[in-house]
């Protein structure tokens, strides 16, 4: 994608955030908020070091969390900036997300990953949220990891909402049909969900998904982009007994063909152990 000149790019980001509002008044869907604000974020243009590296939440040593989360090169959107709705710990090298209430938020992270072709999450579920269901058009989750593929624009499916590149969503979940791609209500031609597993609260466990079979299969490509970016996205808008639940992430790693780490930009993310 070719960079604007930066007033050129002023002028869009504006114009591209006053869209974002306006569609806010008008749709309700979860992930037409998340793409909308990361678009800005995942067509900037990033550039990658090379040495092995696996993100993860070690080396907090006190402070702001949200000032730690920045340093790493997190962005907050919607109700991830509001600490009433959305409380944010880290401790064990873990980050925990509460949703205190009905809420709808996203940290967003842009990365470079050129060859990865599965991803590895440590993460479990502390309180599921209630009353939701795919099933039933209750799209919520106490945790989404947002894998974001490429450059490309993809057709949201409506008129008011950007075009987005190719993403998959992963959650845990309770009554879900595990590793079937659920759609949402846009982003039918470039969006799925998978459910990785049903742990029980507390439970701590380890998902691995082949995100390249994945999207040849879901997407009908014979070619897998480079992950652009990611976001941990919350989303207990719908959900029942005032919208709580709370989730943890110890770490996210992604995996070359070769069983290595793949190359991931070095201020987001450690040095890997292999």
């Amino acid at each position: 994608m070719e960079i604007p000149a930066r007033a050129v790019g002023e002028n869009m980001l504006r114009h591209r955030v006053s869209g974002a509002r306006f569609v806010q008044r008008l749709v309700s869907a979860s992930v037409a908020f998340a793409l909308t604000y990361f678009l800005p974020v995942i067509t900037s243009g990033s550039q990658a070091v090379k040495p092995d590296r696996i993100l993860d939440f070690s080396g907090y040593a006190g402070g702001s969390v949200d000032d730690w989360l920045r340093a790493r090169r997190f962005t907050f959107e919607k109700d991830a900036r509001n600490r009433r709705l959305l409380q944010l710990s880290v401790a064990n090298d873990t980050l925990t997300l509460e949703a205190k209430g009905p809420l709808n938020g996203f940290l967003l992270n842009e990365i470079d990953v050129e060859k990865a072709t599965r991803i590895r999450i440590t993460w479990g579920i502390l309180q599921y949220p209630v009353d939701v269901s795919y099933h039933n058009k209750v799209n919520n989750e106490a945790l989404m990891l947002y894998v974001f593929f490429g450059k490309e624009k993809v057709s949201s499916g409506h008129m008011l909402i950007p075009n987005s590149p190719y993403f998959i969503g992963l959650f845990l979940c309770q009554d879900e049909q595990v590793d079937f791609p659920y759609k949402g209500r846009y982003f039918h031609a470039g969006g799925r969900f998978v459910c990785l597993g049903k742990p029980k609260p507390q439970e701590t466990v380890v998902s691995e998904f082949d995100l390249d079979t994945a999207f040849k299969k879901y997407f009908g490509k014979n070619r897998t982009p480079g992950v652009s970016g990611i976001g941990l996205g919350v989303d207990t808008s719908k959900a029942g007994k005032g919208g709580a639940a709370a989730a943890f992430i110890k770490s996210i790693e992604f995996i070359g063909a070769d069983g290595a780490a793949a190359l991931l930009p070095e201020a987001s993310f450690r040095t890997a152990s292999f």
